[in-house]
């Protein structure tokens, strides 16, 4: 369904339900209050018409008489314009017409009133019980209420009536306003189109002059923005394209290299008499490429492990993390000739303690890496609120502002020489990121160029314990 005809449809249902329900009510309402007006005036006539028969039975001596007599009176002072009908029965005269149970139920000065057709058309019959000497009498009143019905059937064809009327009406009125109003939308539609089969430097004109020209150049506007953004996207997933095709083919030939060396040299043990020496070095150096294709085969088996996976979080004191952490950083400060400084504040915090090693590993190897020789390498922990935050900071290169969004994607590496130098393959921050998640945090990064980087978790906390602060710096 196009635009226009959505305007129309909904703003169309929006204005019929608006007039037929509002034009129903009030129909009801003022039929309502008619009714109910003329049965008050009704039920107050054949009230009044009890009473005047309790003060004139007092004047006169014979039953059959007065009845007859005062049926007269009284409907003479009651205003015989209201009433079609007044009458005065006994209660043998009652029992002997059979009137029914509205009759039968009434107790002395009550009233009761029901509908009645007399004639081809609606009376009120209502009726009175008043008591004279002990003997019950039961006066009746019955008005014409066709006149009522009739208002009410006249109201309701005018309101018919109307609703037809708005109903045209309005519909044309809308078709007109939503044909106008999605024309300027169908241009961009087109433009859209455009865009959609790849001209993504197609742009609006924005109008400076005519009718509506303020709320097409909002619209246009955006539009142009929208389609700028777009513009943006493609270039960028084309650069990502790229890069990552760029990094496969690096990749592939860091798997390359290794494998290259273990062929050459098994080939050359296969192949020659080689003395021991020359044999030992062979072997040494096949070992060592296998080692390094394992480790990156470890590492591309953790990220898919861990991807799937879930820890079991469980309460551990920060002295004991730290502990195990400087013991699985021991040899980090010779391998890349800095120092590594650990302090923590004691507490308990939740968290899987091999994963979470694996985490503070990863980003402490990092930061060495990252760090010139004779720098310092800080893990400190410290409690913050309801948190426990562990950072990692160095004064290292730092990571450009454009790097950050990426660092953590699989295989993204921001130095490439450097990182494969060192036996890096892009995997470290990925797993780290993946064990955050695990562990219901993210990894924060604070970096600028030239001034290091800061990476932190924030991590439940358990409970604090007052002790001294876990302080350990590794040469």
């Amino acid at each position: 369904m196009k635009f226009a005809w959505k305007i129309f449809c909904f703003t169309y249902l929006i204005v019929m339900l608006t007039v037929g329900i509002g034009g129903f009510v009030l129909v009801e309402v003022t039929a309502s209050s008619v009714m109910d007006s003329r049965v008050e005036v009704t039920l107050t006539s054949n009230e009044y018409a009890g009473k005047m028969f309790l003060a004139l039975a007092e004047k006169t001596s014979s039953l059959t008489l007065r009845t007859k007599e005062m049926q007269t009176q009284i409907a003479k002072i009651t205003d015989a314009s209201q009433n079609d009908r007044l009458a005065i029965y006994t209660a043998e005269e009652i029992a002997a017409q059979e009137r029914g149970a509205l009759w039968e139920q009434l107790t002395s000065a009550q009233q009761g009133y029901s509908f009645v057709e007399l004639n081809g058309r609606p009376h009120l019959q209502a009726v009175c019980r008043v008591d004279l000497s002990g003997e019950p009498y039961y006066i009746e009143t019955q008005s014409d209420f066709s006149g009522v019905f009739t208002q009410r059937s006249r109201l309701t064809h005018i309101y018919h009536y109307t609703v037809l009327a708005v109903a045209l009406l309005s519909g044309a009125i809308l078709l007109i306003f939503s044909w106008y109003l999605a024309r300027p939308l169908n241009r961009l539609s087109q433009a859209a189109e455009r865009i959609a089969d790849g001209e993504y430097d197609k742009r609006i004109p924005i109008q400076k002059h005519g009718m509506g020209s303020e709320e097409m150049r909002v619209l246009s506007s955006g539009f142009n923005q929208m389609a700028e953004a777009v513009e943006s996207n493609i270039n960028s997933l084309k650069k990502e394209i790229e890069k990552r095709e760029t990094f496969v083919a690096d990749f592939t030939h860091e798997l390359k290299t290794p494998m290259t060396s273990i062929i050459g040299y098994a080939d050359m043990l296969r192949s020659y008499d080689l003395a021991e020496q020359e044999r030992r070095e062979a072997a040494d150096a096949v070992y060592r490429e296998g080692k390094r294709l394992e480790r990156l085969a470890m590492r591309l088996l953790d990220l898919i492990v861990l991807k799937n996976g879930t820890a079991v979080l469980s309460p551990i004191h920060t002295e004991m993390l730290f502990e195990s952490l400087r013991s699985s950083l021991r040899f980090l400060p010779q391998k890349y000739g800095v120092s590594v400084n650990l302090q923590a504040e004691p507490a308990v915090i939740c968290a899987e303690l091999t994963l979470l090693l694996s985490l503070l590993y990863n980003l402490a190897d990092n930061a060495c890496k990252a760090s010139p020789k004779g720098e310092t390498v800080r893990i400190c922990g410290t409690a913050d609120g309801e948190w426990y935050r562990i950072s990692v900071a160095d004064r290292g290169c730092g990571i450009p502002e454009q790097s950050l969004e990426r660092i953590t994607e699989p295989f993204y590496m921001e130095d490439k020489s450097r990182s494969r130098g060192q036996g890096g393959a892009g995997l470290g921050l990925a797993l780290s990121k993946r064990i955050a998640e695990m562990h219901q945090t993210r990894l924060v990064f604070d970096s600028a160029v030239g001034c290091g980087t800061t990476v932190s978790i924030k991590l439940k906390l358990e409970l604090e314990e007052k002790k001294e602060v876990y302080d350990n710096e590794m040469d």
